[in-house]
Formats: structure tokens, C-alpha cells, sequence
């Protein structure tokens, strides 16, 4: 498969089959997220793999915030997750000065190696939605995730109970989203 396949077929998943996924693969999309690329080569983060029954429970409570109305209705089908977590950044002591704001790549870091474990899942047949909101305090509680690092992404993987073709995404015309070397 082309990249330019791939990037027309990845898509949120949110009907997964009863099926469960390899520790092996699980390593490849961690493996994945480890090769993305990182401002100043930081690497701010830290994968926390979920695929045991009683973990997935409690990350199925954390993903639940706003009194419910968010909270990833489909998750308790998801047979594994992986945490991605925002970790300090440490950077070149010119950037910190310059910046101030240690954390400025992060995010960035922490979407690309997102993206990076989605595309690795698809070429194993695996299926994937990245979920953006989570209860904090919890995710510290059930994960020993220590203060200062935060539960940035939850990227749910699984193989999908549907087997359609892939929908055809609607995005912006190229023409209002580009230009060359103006506005």
C-alpha cells in the first residue's frame, strides 16, 4: 500500500470486533511512536500499553469526563489501548531561553507519534480512533502517572467489526487551504 493509500484509508474506527491484539503489535505501534520525529529530539513522552481486563476498566472510567458527555461510547469494546503521555520536555538550553515555554514542541511531538502508531496499525491490519479527552486525575490515580506529566492521547487499536470500504473523506479544497509564498 502507497502512503497516499494509507492516508485515504486510515480513519477512526469506533466498531471494534471481539478479537484481541498482539503484545508484538502492540510493540510495533510503540516502536512506531518511538521513531517519530521530536523537537530538539526531546522525546516527551512515554507509552503505557492497556490490554488486561481490570486496567482497561479503569481507563474506560477515566475516558469518561464532562458528566458524560464525552467519553468514547464504543470503548469498553476496544480490546487495547495505548496511552500517550506528555512528559517534561527537556531542550537545548538555547531554545529554553529563547522560548521560556519548555513545552512548546510537545504537543506537536505527542500528535506525531499519534499519527505515526495509526499508519504502523494500519499496515497490520489494525484499526485505530485517537481520543483527545480524559480525566486527568484519574488517568494519574489508575497509571501512577506522576504530576507534571499529562495523559495527552488515548489511541484505542483493535481490529474493526465492519468491513466496509473506507469513506470517502471530505476535506477543504486544496486552493483555500494553500498558497505559495503569500496569503
Amino acid at each position: 500500500m502507497t502512503f497516499q493509500e494509507m492516508l485515504k484509508k486510515r480513519e477512526s474506527c469506533r466498531a471494534f470486533a471481539d478479537r484481541p491484539v498482539s503484545k508484538e503489535d502492540l510493540m510495533k505501534l510503540v516502536e512506531a511512536g518511538r521513531l517519530s520525529p521530536s523537537g530538539c529530539n526531546a522525546q516527551p513522552w512515554k507509552f503505557i500499553i492497556v490490554d488486561e481486563p481490570g486496567a482497561k476498566e479503569k481507563l474506560c472510567d477515566a475516558l469518561v469526563v464532562d458528566g458524560g458527555a464525552t467519553g468514547a461510547p464504543f470503548r469498553k469494546q476496544v480490546p487495547a489501548f495505548v496511552i500517550l503521555v506528555e512528559q517534561p520536555a527537556k531542550v537545548m538550553p538555547f531554545v529554553k531561553e529563547h522560548y521560556g515555554d519548555t513545552q512548546r514542541f510537545a504537543q506537536g511531538d505527542i500528535g506525531m507519534a499519534a499519527m505515526n502508531m495509526c499508519y504502523q496499525a494500519l499496515e497490520l491490519g489494525l484499526s485505530t480512533c485517537i481520543l483527545g479527552v480524559n480525566d486527568q486525575k484519574k488517568m494519574e490515580d489508575y497509571f501512577g502517572i506522576p504530576q507534571g506529566n499529562e495523559a495527552r492521547l488515548v489511541l484505542a487499536v483493535g481490529y474493526s467489526a465492519e468491513a466496509k470500504a473506507p469513506r470517502k473523506k471530505i476535506r477543504k479544497p486544496i486552493e483555500e487551504i494553500c498558497s505559495f509564498n503569500h496569503w
